[in-house]
């Protein structure tokens, strides 16, 4: 890990830790420096808050290394679970982020936008390869990834029983909802499809 990504991941838990004390949108750069006791020059240049928790949770996917011998279901299931336990540590500032843009029709589309990014991530460190099928895959595993983090929202304990049924459930139809999509993805109005689709989730 280089200084600049530690640097990035301490900010990113600060924001969060920051975001279970008060409203999302009260989060300044300011605050943040106060909360890490570094001077606000250290953050020029610093990702916005979105983008720095998104891609400290898509770090953590990949802080373990991969079982090659498992199935894809199997190696999705284990990556997309690192991501959980990583909210698992912040999860009143990970619940009060998730609130930010919940509920906010503008910015849940552009949250589904960076799922899907995350979701591509996720297939590429499964090991994925980079062909015309990753797209689709990528649309409905962000799909995946939402209904997860719906059951994750609904825990009622620290053993994850709600997000691990809805995630193996799931993955078990990934084949075939990605034969669904990818039908359309590449037609006249494929791209407006995908994104329709990965917006209402």
């Amino acid at each position: 890990m280089t200084q600049d990504t530690a640097f990035h991941d301490d900010a990113a838990k600060a924001v969060l830790s920051l975001a279970g004390e008060m409203a999302f949108s009260d989060i300044t750069l300011p605050k943040l420096a106060d909360r890490m006791d570094r001077p606000v020059s250290d953050f020029l240049n610093l990702p916005n808050f979105n983008a720095l928790i998104v891609d400290y949770l898509d770090r953590a996917c990949a802080s373990e290394s991969v079982d090659e011998t498992e199935s894809l279901r199997e190696r999705l299931f284990d990556i997309a679970m690192l991501r959980f336990e990583a909210m698992e540590d912040h999860r009143d500032g990970a619940m009060a982020w998730q609130d930010s843009w919940l509920m906010n029709p503008l910015k849940r589309a552009k949250a589904a936008k960076r799922r899907v990014k995350s979701a591509r991530w996720i297939l590429t460190l499964a090991g994925e390869r980079q062909d015309v099928f990753l797209k689709p895959k990528s649309v409905v595993l962000s799909g995946i990834l939402f209904r997860a983090e719906q059951a994750w929202r609904k825990e009622e304990g620290e053993d994850f029983t709600r997000t691990m049924a809805q995630l193996d459930r799931d993955l078990r139809d990934i084949d075939s909802w990605v034969d669904r999509f990818s039908s359309f993805s590449f037609g006249p109005f494929g791209k407006k499809k995908a994104a329709d689709f990965s917006a209402a989730v």
